[in-house]
């Protein structure tokens, strides 16, 4: 007996086989099974959503029969199968779809198993924007994902934010962290493309820097629920070979200064406890084997491959620790860290050191004079827990008093004083041009005529001249006509007219 036979209650016409058996299928052509996809394709798997446009693979199979047709979902989103008739896919998952197919099949034949595949599916237009190397508008098939959609447009550029990237769909917006996804797989953060998705990749949000014994240290963009234990869950956790009860947390306070402070990981992120991450933070976890003295270097560094870059200014700085040996010196620290970049400020050079039973303390060094003069007076002897600060030189000079436009300008070293001064807008009327003093960082002061070459944050002085010839002559003149005439005025009201007659 046939096994792909209606069950009672179905009529069929065209009974085919031995006389015995009851009503076969209608006559349908038998397709040839489809060769095999290539191995690049992309099979959906059974989360995939059918849509319009989809091409379904649609196997009936029973003992000894099997019927296989390539069915189109039409633009209503069902798919038409006789004797099955006109059945309803669209929005369905690949599994959902299955069933329903199945479902259908077996309450019309006995004893038969139901394939479904998608065998080509539909293709459409999206809109990448934002912060990828080539946006723009591209053609993808409703296999692809987001994140293979961002690298097809030349992926995030430096500037792009990985956490809050912008999926507009039909059912409304929503925001996916594609870092969570590469980092932790999380499919949820990387959907399915769908018709007439937009993708924005907008700017990168602030972000903190995690280094030493972690998973994968490096700098990431806070996340929008601000956590360090979520931070920290995500890129792995810490080593295990962490001294996480001697982290060491550098945050910009209010008045822009950084601190340093000794957080236990242990209890601080123990829930449902948390550490609330603010922009520009620094968290450095030491290794149990080198749990010592160490110092930290920031700024104008050149830095070695280990370094975390940052930037002021425009000009590259860098954030690193270091072991601090026994006798290590300024020098020590200052060769290790690759030496003082060329845009380094060597005379502004501090070292912050935290008082054990006092406040803190800044101590000034001045790197030119031990670097070039050789002074060892500022070779100064290190302890643990010492911050180098070496900022980088101000780019500018700063022209002010009787000026049109007083600030800074761009430092150019083919200048001299007075075309700086043009610069701002020229001299005032009030301007005393020949008394111009220019100032120099180190606190020496030279008239204009005789100042050396400038320097970056050298200071141009214009003053203002005591008495404008012709102009203040005219209106002290102006003052004194008019106090004549309020007099002449009171004396004739009060002592009657000038002459008698």
């Amino acid at each position: 007996m046939s096994l792909l036979a209606p069950v009672p209650g179905f009529a069929q016409q065209g009974a085919t086989g031995p006389p015995a058996a009851p009503p076969a299928v209608p006559a349908r052509p038998v397709l040839p099974a489809a060769a095999p996809p290539p191995p690049s394709r992309i099979i959906p798997g059974p989360e995939y959503r059918v849509g319009p446009g989809d091409i379904l693979d649609v196997q009936i199979a029973g003992r000894l029969e099997v019927i296989r047709s390539q069915v189109a979902v039409d633009l209503e989103g069902a798919v038409n199968m006789p004797p099955l008739g006109s059945i309803p896919l669209s929005g369905l998952t690949l599994l959902e779809a299955h069933r329903r197919i199945a479902a259908r099949a077996h309450a019309i034949y006995k004893f038969v198993d139901v394939t479904v595949a998608v065998v080509a599916p539909r293709t459409f237009e999206i809109t990448v924007s934002g912060e990828v190397e080539r946006p723009g508008t591209m053609t993808v098939s409703a296999t692809r994902r987001l994140h293979e959609v961002t690298l097809e447009a030349g992926g995030v550029t430096p500037r792009g934010s990985l956490r809050r990237v912008l999926v507009a769909r039909k059912s409304g917006q929503a925001e996916m962290d594609l870092l969570r996804f590469e980092l932790r797989g999380d499919l949820s953060q990387n959907p399915f493309v769908e018709e007439g998705m937009r993708i924005l990749v907008p700017p990168k949000g602030p972000s903190v820097m995690l280094a030493g014994a972690v998973r994968r240290p490096g700098e990431y963009e806070i996340g929008p629920d601000g956590s360090l234990a979520a931070l920290l869950d995500l890129v792995g956790g810490l080593s295990q070979a962490a001294a996480g009860a001697e982290a060491r947390l550098t945050r910009v306070g209010a008045d822009g200064r950084k601190e340093t402070l000794t957080l236990d990981l242990h209890t601080a992120l123990r829930a449902p406890a948390d550490v609330p991450l603010q922009p520009g933070d620094a968290l450095f976890v030491p290794p149990l084997s080198v749990l010592q003295d160490v110092v930290e270097v920031r700024g104008a560094f050149t830095g070695t491959p280990e370094s975390s870059k940052t930037s002021v200014a425009g000009k590259a700085t860098i954030v690193q620790r270091f072991e601090l040996a026994q006798g290590d010196r300024v020098r020590d620290v200052v060769v290790r860290a690759g030496g003082a970049a060329a845009y380094a400020d060597l005379r502004l050079t501090v070292i912050e050191r935290s008082g054990q039973t006092g406040p803190r303390q800044r101590i000034p060094v001045d790197l030119h004079r031990l670097l070039v003069e050789k002074d060892e007076t500022q070779n100064v002897l290190l302890q643990n827990g010492d911050v180098v600060l070496l900022p980088i030189v101000e780019d500018k000079v700063y022209v002010v008093g009787e000026v049109r436009t007083p600030g800074g300008l761009d430092f150019r070293p083919d200048l001299t004083p007075r075309e700086y001064v043009t610069l701002a807008g020229g001299p005032t009327n009030r301007a005393k041009l020949p008394g111009t003093a220019v100032t120099f960082r180190n606190g020496r002061t030279y008239a204009m005529a005789d100042a050396p070459p400038l320097e970056p944050g050298a200071v141009v002085t214009v003053p203002e001249v005591a008495v404008k010839w012709w102009q203040d002559y005219l209106q002290i003149a102006s003052v004194l006509a008019g106090l004549v005439t309020a007099y002449t005025g009171v004396y004739i009201l009060f002592n009657g007219p000038l002459s008698r007659p």
